[in-house]
């Protein structure tokens, strides 16, 4: 059954894209500039809108009311040591190094929760983009998407992102204030409750999560911990990154 058309006063602007490449295949997708209210509604029922900063800020919030330090600066630290067990280049001073030993389960934990999550949330926007704009995808799972190859499901994966954000993208200054606005409000919360900042869980959500390279189905983990954090003299190199621009 044919969908009835919307009488637009201004029609919408359509267009395609074609992602991959010869040698590991191509797909064009349709690019609406935003997720349709289905594909909205899919991706929450999935579960994909759980967020690892919960997971992240527990670990900084510790360190910030240990250390007496801005919450803001506790979790850039927890951040960069995140990124570095996957790729990125961490240079620590003295007290962050000693941060690293001393806080060393609580970043773990953090790391193995953010893997964990993000992997997740890569794998349904990837299936979902299948499920829902290529025609006869319809039962598409997050399972078939790990049998794609990890190069064009990447691709697809940049291109949700954008699509998921509007195209909208946070300037450095726009996503340090939208940080500290919420590690703020979970501090507020906290001392309201008077509860300890370890162990529970939080329900605040945000798009600052660590990002994986690996996409797997959802519920097909084998329990494998990331990279071992690294210690404070340890640098590592990480490559730019192409991002697909609409």
């Amino acid at each position: 059954m044919i969908a009835p058309q919307l009488p637009f006063h201004s029609e919408p602007k359509t267009r395609n894209v074609v992602l991959g490449n010869e040698r590991i295949g191509t797909l064009e997708f349709p690019v609406l500039g935003d997720l349709t209210v289905n594909e909205q509604a899919w991706l929450a029922a999935n579960g994909a809108e759980k967020s690892a900063f919960a997971y992240t800020s527990r670990a900084a919030l510790k360190i910030a009311r240990a250390e007496k330090v801005e919450p803001i600066i506790a979790h850039n630290f927890v951040a960069r040591v995140l990124g570095s067990a996957m790729g990125a280049t961490l240079e620590l001073d003295a007290i962050e190094s000693q941060w690293v030993v001393k806080y060393v389960k609580d970043l773990e934990e953090a790391a193995l929760k953010v893997v964990e999550v993000s992997t997740k949330q890569q794998n349904l926007l990837v299936t979902c983009m299948i499920r829902f704009r290529l025609p006869g995808m319809q039962e598409w799972t997050p399972s078939d998407t790990s049998t794609i190859s990890s190069e064009l499901a990447e691709e697809i994966m940049k291109f949700a992102q954008v699509e998921q954000s509007r195209g909208q993208y946070q300037t450095a200054e726009e996503a340090d204030t939208q940080m500290k606005e919420l590690l703020g409000k979970q501090l507020t919360e906290r001392g309201r409750s008077q509860q300890p900042l370890t162990g529970e869980k939080s329900s605040i959500s945000s798009d600052s999560s660590i990002p994986a390279t690996q996409i797997s189905p959802p519920n097909d983990s084998d329990g494998s911990k990331p990279d071992t954090l690294p210690n404070a003299s340890d640098k590592e190199t990480n490559s730019d990154e192409t991002t697909y621009t609409p």
